[in-house]
């Protein structure tokens, strides 16, 4: 009868190899004398430990305190997943000395084994279950991916006359380093929240690894392999994010990297790899330029549908002439008007022949791009990272005119929300003009828009840039044929034309047009009558008459007149600033400086002719530090807005 021997078996580690460059097999120390020992040993029962490897700058796996083997003898089930502990002498090193009890049947003998230990392989080396989670956290380096997957086998023949029991092992595993980095994309000032890779072929979840072939065969159903990051992974710089997966060829796999932020922003990758995933080597896959690879066609961004984020913010007149965004990123809204229904004609804009541009800008850095209409009607763009400014963009009929425009407006997601009221306790005004860059100084000015039209002008055009062939300009609704048959059609489909007639008293052309235009913004005194016309964003509009849109709270005493603008204090004590933003004579910036002007959206009175067409406006005059909060204003003039809290 054989004596039951204690093994001890040196284990040489995996070594893993990047994919650009190998690393030389280590030299290890010498090899311990063999100890064989007669008599019966006491195995202790335990569950599965954590493995404790790691991997070290040299690429190789160092072993550490508490790790344990499984080790099975070929064709002797009396010594199946036998566990082996590591000597503590092998704490830290590349070479780790493992001992425990096993018998061998014959002088000849053929070891399989695998790291870690667990006693739930059973005692069949053929069918070894693994599983490779497909949902897993964010795991910043290798070293932390390695003490969560870690798994190596090795397999060696000896002999009782062996003066050392040897095995190398190997790391059937293939590692992933994914990148992502949006610091040079318009999502610079994003979070990750998820990545989420798929393919037609198994690379993770449950397999089966036959030791005594090495063969591992992954199952159908791990098609799939989620990563989630915590608030911290801003992408202004590399996040890393390091997975292992089975060694797969995904060459034609139809892979998908989808990238989704914590903004709404999603980003696909189309890609596959240039070549096939081998076990224990380090590849790195790049979601970096995203901007340059969705310019490409190599990345695919989901539009972020601004209407769907306006109902969710319980906006029911969820569409508007203007969107404000918030961040930079991937977004669209629908082409239709205020009130739903279509602007184009035809079922499918884009093959119909309509397609969407941009007019104008406030400044390079603050133009959106990558502009599109696609087939369900929506029109796509893309917002620059930290913008601040607008861009005008119009949708154009097959022919290339101009059907209708919208005013993006890049600023913070809160920019209107309203602290201070406009009257009694319930209808509250913005606390920055439409269009502004900030709530202080010239830059609080914001855009100016003549009555009841829905398109801006800004104070400054030298400052702006244009579209080729775009330009802002004037027209005399009084001598323009288009205009005198139609002057409301006419603003539609000349969107940077501001139109004057009789010194700027109206840009009306006929008295049924002036009784038309009393509905342009609001002739009602309902804050919630938001017309297609109105120039708000979605949960805004121009205030409404009730008497006066600004109310008997505006008293001398609330006021604190500044050298560029008035401060008001409500009942409440909030304070709010009105900048003396002056207003447009044609295309003279006037009074910057003097006056401050806001306009309502009610007409003064009901107009009888096209000669004096005025529209109520709050008016305040620094010199002389006086206010009105009913004055008629020409409705040629183009005054700043602030908007309304419907």
């Amino acid at each position: 009868m054989k004596t039951k021997q204690f093994i001890t078996l040196l284990a040489l580690p995996a070594f893993l190899l990047a994919c650009s460059k190998e690393s030389a097999a280590p030299s290890g120390p010498e090899t311990p004398d063999v100890t064989v020992q007669e008599g019966n040993f006491t195995l202790v029962a335990s569950t599965d430990i954590v493995a404790k490897t790691e991997l070290g700058t040299d690429n190789y796996i160092y072993w550490k305190a508490s790790d344990a083997i499984s080790v099975w003898e070929s064709g002797n089930s009396s010594n199946a997943n036998v566990k082996l502990d590591l000597l503590s002498e092998s704490d830290g090193s590349k070479r780790g000395i493992f001992t425990g009890t096993l018998t061998p049947s014959t002088d000849a003998f053929k070891l399989y084994a695998v790291y870690p230990y667990s006693s739930s392989y059973g005692s069949d080396p053929s069918t070894i279950a693994l599983n490779l989670p497909a949902a897993v956290g964010q795991i910043t380096d290798v070293n932390g991916l390695v003490g969560v997957s870690d798994f190596m086998v090795g397999s060696a023949s000896f002999t009782t006359e062996d003066s050392d029991y040897a095995m190398k092992f190997r790391y059937p595993l293939t590692l992933l380093d994914i990148v992502v980095d949006g610091s040079n994309s318009c999502l610079s000032g994003a979070t990750a929240q998820s990545l989420t890779i798929t393919a037609n072929t198994a690379f993770v979840g449950d397999a089966t690894l036959d030791l005594t072939t090495g063969t591992l065969t992954p199952a159908e159903s791990g098609k799939s392999l989620t990563v989630t990051f915590p608030s911290t992974a801003a992408v202004s710089s590399a996040q890393h994010a390091w997975v292992a997966i089975y060694p797969v060829d995904l060459r034609d796999a139809d892979c998908c990297f989808d990238l989704k932020f914590t903004n709404g922003q999603e980003i696909k990758f189309n890609v596959n790899p240039k070549k096939a995933f081998e076990e224990q080597k380090i590849y790195t896959i790049n979601l970096t330029n995203i901007d340059a690879h969705v310019d490409a066609g190599e990345a695919s961004p989901i539009f972020f549908d601004l209407v769907g984020a306006n109902s969710s913010k319980g906006y029911s007149l969820n569409r508007a002439n203007c969107y404000i965004v918030s961040e930079g990123g991937y977004y669209k809204f629908a082409a239709q008007h205020i009130d739903k229904t279509n602007i184009f004609s035809g079922t499918v804009p884009y093959t119909d022949g309509y397609r969407a541009d941009w007019l104008w800008a406030t400044s390079a850095d603050a133009k959106a791009d990558f502009i599109s209409i696609g087939n369900s009607g929506a029109i796509n763009f893309r917002a620059p990272a930290n913008a601040n400014g607008s861009t005008v963009i119009a949708l154009k009929n097959p022919s290339g005119d101009i059907i209708w425009s919208w005013h993006i407006w890049c600023a913070p997601e809160d920019i209107l929300e309203p602290t201070h009221y406009s009257r009694g306790d319930s209808w509250q005004v913005s606390d920055a003009n439409l269009g502004a860059k900030s709530k202080t100084g010239t830059d609080a000015y914001g855009f100016y828009y003549q009555w009841g039209r829905k398109d801006p002008f800004p104070g400054n055009k030298d400052n702006c840039v244009f579209n080729t062939g775009v330009s802002i300009n004037g027209v005399s609704s009084k001598t323009t044929a288009d205009v005198v048959a139609d002057a409301i059609g006419y603003t539609v489909a000349h969107p940077t034309t501001i139109l004057y007639q009789n010194d700027y008293r109206t840009w009306i052309s006929t008295p049924d047009q002036a009784n038309n235009a009393q509905n342009l913004w609001n002739n009602t005194t309902n804050k919630s009558k938001k017309t297609n016309y109105d120039p708000c964003p979605a949960g805004y509009c121009v205030p409404v008459v009730s008497g006066y849109a600004w109310g008997a709270s505006f008293v001398a005493s609330a006021m604190t007149w500044q050298s560029d603008g008035v401060i008001y204090t409500d009942p409440t004590g909030v304070a709010a600033f009105y900048p003396a933003a002056g207003y447009l004579n044609g295309l003279n910036l006037t009074d910057a400086g003097a006056t401050v002007r806001n306009w309502a959206a009610n007409l003064s009175a009901t107009p009888s002719a096209t000669s004096n067409m005025l529209g109520y406006s709050l008016l305040m005059t620094l010199s002389t530090q006086s206010f009105k909060v009913n004055e008629g204003s020409r409705a040629g003039f183009a005054l700043p807005v602030r908007c309304m809290k419907i």
